[in-house]
């Protein structure tokens, strides 16, 4: 039987496209499933001294592009970045912030009211924060995981910047693995936001309530 043209690439193809699959479905039988880590809040926290009579708005918290995904990220040399294969967040980082941000908001008590700008609630003072860095910094092994975040306190009336101010939480890593790293995220978080709500406390008690 004669081939027309081209029939015997077309079938070269096919026979390497059926022959490739093979392999990856042999390959992917020994690929573990990925595991989805839950970026969680490890600090017990003691109510507020005092209530403000402040309303506080928080903003949906903005994320550096490379953060902004569920992919959990290391760094092995200086100025890199990558990403764990088998390991990620079950949320976005900025995402998964804004809640652990407003239940620690909510748990310290210091505020007449607390509430996220969508929710519709007005209120007199908007909190906004942005995530600059989060990864493991594996450079000297077992590493460091680092946390970054930018603050700013406004005014809503006036649109005017009461504060603003960078905090960093830097937690060891007990091994060079995701499942290490998000430990020392969980620690990190629970330290930055030690730091984070006495300074919102702080600045709002400057600003008088009109």
């Amino acid at each position: 039987m004669r081939l027309g043209p081209g029939s015997g690439a077309r079938a070269a193809l096919a026979a390497a496209s059926i022959a490739a699959a093979g392999c990856a479905s042999l390959i992917g039988s020994d690929v573990p499933p990925p595991t989805f880590f839950v970026w969680r809040d490890a600090a017990h926290v003691a109510p507020a001294p005092r209530v403000s009579p402040h309303r506080l708005l928080v903003a949906p918290t903005t994320t550096a592009a490379f953060y902004d995904s569920q992919r959990i990220v290391f760094s092995r040399e200086a100025g890199t970045r990558a990403t764990y294969q088998f390991a990620a967040w079950t949320e976005r980082p900025g995402k998964q912030f804004d809640v652990l941000l407003l239940e620690r908001l909510e748990r310290r008590n210091a505020f007449a009211q607390v509430a996220g700008t969508t929710s519709g609630v007005r209120g007199d003072l908007l909190l906004a924060a942005a995530i600059l860095d989060l990864y493991h910094d594996d450079t000297q092994p077992p590493g460091v995981a680092r946390l970054r975040v930018s603050v700013e306190l406004t005014d809503r009336a006036s649109r005017a910047l009461l504060a603003r101010r960078t905090f960093v939480a830097e937690v060891p890593v007990k091994a060079g693995n995701a499942e290490a790293a998000v430990a020392a995220f969980d620690a990190a978080l629970a330290r930055l936001l030690d730091d984070l709500l006495p300074w919102v406390e702080g600045e709002a008690a400057k600003v008088g309530t009109g």
